[in-house]
């Protein structure tokens, strides 16, 4: 599995935090950077300020009442190094799953990948691979479980204490689950985005990362925020050493089908509940056990990097007002 599909399914599920990245990205040469000094973007003004103080706060408010999540996803990944110059590179579908407070499970059911045209002027094919099966990942709040289906292993990191319980919301980006403002702010230089005059009912933040450990991996990333339900519909993230010229490499999510705290039977919850129980190998597996230590570096920060703003252009679909 490629470093950048690590990493953005680390991102995404959130549970898996630090484990993944670190094992995506490997050791960091040179010394740690310096601390950030100031945002990579102009001053807020007094009322942007107060409008992006209504934002996290509702949505920390928000997230705070989510007991049960679950959605569809869309995810469209360019990467014109190893891929297309002006597309995506490959499309997946899959499912998000979420428990409060320390259960998840992120699951990819369908992947299309590019191939050339087979004549100039022609539109390129997208097409699935035979028997290829996606990521497959599932955190029970100790553990995180991947199903490596090349090496037919079922792989299990345990987590150390302090990566267990609410920690699910301090992984790699605490947006998807449990936002918590001053977390946010603590960790990220965020300001709002103009949002498009043809676009109703949404709000675009802007994160750059201040911590070492999260810089070295993501430049920045977009969250697109529904109004009707204050929950992300949207996420770009931004490769590391992403431009908007010469490498405009990213991921993009869209989150559809939202559910939240729905009504259900004891039985239904049993049910939905046996996602995020540890998982049986198949018929003919191994199951590999693995143990995770924090790396040292993981509250060191680093400066954030500054350059063009390449907006998600994300389809359209109270609270605060600007």
């Amino acid at each position: 599995m490629s470093r950048r599909t690590v990493l953005v399914t680390a991102i995404v599920i959130g549970c898996l935090g630090e484990v993944e990245l670190a094992r995506a990205q490997g050791p960091v040469a040179g010394p740690a950077p310096p601390a950030v000094a100031s945002a990579p973007f102009p001053p807020m003004t007094a009322q942007e300020q107060k409008f992006l103080d209504d934002v996290l706060g509702y949505w920390e408010q928000r997230s705070r009442a989510v007991e049960r999540y679950r959605c569809t996803f869309r995810r469209w990944d360019y990467d014109p190094v190893f891929g297309p110059q002006n597309t995506f590179k490959t499309y997946s579908e899959g499912t998000i799953k979420y428990s409060a407070p320390d259960k998840g499970m992120y699951k990819v059911e369908k992947i299309l990948h590019w191939s050339p045209p087979a004549q100039a002027g022609e539109k390129p094919n997208f097409a699935q691979r035979p028997d290829e099966v996606g990521e497959h990942w599932i955190c029970d709040g100790r553990s995180v479980f991947e199903h490596d289906h090349k090496s037919k292993q079922l792989i299990q990191r345990e987590l150390p204490p302090q990566m267990r319980g609410k920690a699910i919301a301090d992984g790699p980006l605490p947006f998807l689950f449990g936002a918590e403002a001053a977390k946010v702010k603590q960790r990220y230089w965020i300001h709002p985005l103009p949002v498009p005059a043809d676009v109703k009912g949404e709000y675009w933040l802007e994160a750059y990362p201040k911590w070492r450990q999260d810089a070295v991996n993501y430049q920045k990333v977009h969250v697109i925020i529904a109004q009707d339900d204050f929950l992300p519909k949207g996420l770009v993230i931004f490769d590391r050493n992403f431009n908007p010229v010469r490498n405009p490499a990213r991921s993009t999510f869209t989150f559809e089908n939202r559910e939240v705290n729905w009504s259900v039977a004891l039985q239904q919850l049993n049910i939905f509940n046996r996602e995020f129980y540890e998982p049986n190998p198949p018929l003919g597996w191994k199951k590999v056990v693995e143990k995770y230590d924090v790396p040292p570096e993981a509250q060191e920060f680093a400066p954030a990097v500054a350059g063009g703003v390449n907006q998600a252009q994300l389809p359209p679909g109270g609270p605060p007002r600007r």
